[in-house]
């Protein structure tokens, strides 16, 4: 039976049009949404050089986000903090020291909705949040919950924003608590160079995540590993296209 399981899942994922499956079992992101995105909806990049991105949603947390950036700083990474304006503005400072370390602030919107419920309003209400504490505009902005629609990719274009998902095998979803350990296996053990890896700084108790990302940091960086923003990484290599999902 368990076999049985196994095949039938290989089976989906292999012949689905929204998950393809590398040689090596990893699967990377949505050759659909990269398609229809044109551009538009990055996954992660193609390059040889030793590079990713790591980005931190639902923030600031005034308990974790702190934290998060004393890490970073002791590794010298550079990451992407997918903002919420709504709750970025109970904390300015934060949001100053995110922008002062070097790290880039991405839109999240502004309250988090549901992706049915999002309107333009919500992405450039955030946008005015962000640029009004940091004099910086957001490029990039990242969908509520990880959803795409024709929609958001619509409105994306709108207001003139790079949707920035993220490198699906290496999703721990340390917002679910899984575990340190577990969130360090996941990403460990499947990142390559150009992955974008998604963590959490906001929206619950985060320090399953804090602990994980030393781990993390302190292996990567002994392998030879850099931590740059998700612009940052855009500049070192093209966006994965569908054609490149099955290699590796």
């Amino acid at each position: 039976m368990k076999r049985f399981r196994k095949y039938l899942l290989s089976l989906l994922l292999c012949c689905s049009p929204l998950f393809v499956q590398t040689a090596q079992g990893a699967v990377r992101g949505s050759p659909y949404w990269t398609q229809k995105g044109d551009g538009w909806i990055v996954y992660s990049i193609t390059t040889s050089q030793p590079i990713i991105a790591i980005t931190f949603d639902d923030g600031p947390s005034q308990q974790f986000t702190p934290k998060i950036l004393q890490i970073l700083h002791h590794y010298h990474a550079h990451a992407t903090f997918f903002v919420i304006g709504s709750v970025a503005r109970q904390y300015p400072n934060l949001l100053l020291s995110i922008k002062q370390d070097g790290h880039e602030i991405g839109n999240h919107t502004e309250h988090h909705r549901q992706l049915s419920e999002v309107t333009t309003s919500d992405i450039t209400m955030c946008d005015k949040t962000v640029q009004s504490l940091t004099g910086v505009r957001p490029s990039l902005l990242r969908p509520p919950g990880g959803h795409l629609t024709m929609q958001f990719l619509s409105m994306a274009r709108k207001t003139n924003h790079k949707i920035a998902m993220w490198t699906w095998d290496v999703d721990a979803k340390d917002w679910s608590r899984p575990g340190v350990q577990k969130i360090v296996n996941t990403v460990i053990k499947n990142v390559d160079p150009g992955d974008i890896l998604i963590l959490h700084d906001g929206g619950g108790k985060r320090s399953q995540t804090v602990e994980a990302l030393s781990i993390i940091l302190a292996h990567l960086h002994k392998d030879g590993y850099q931590f740059v923003t998700v612009s940052e990484l855009l500049q070192h290599g093209s966006i994965l296209q569908k054609k490149s999902f099955d290699t590796k």
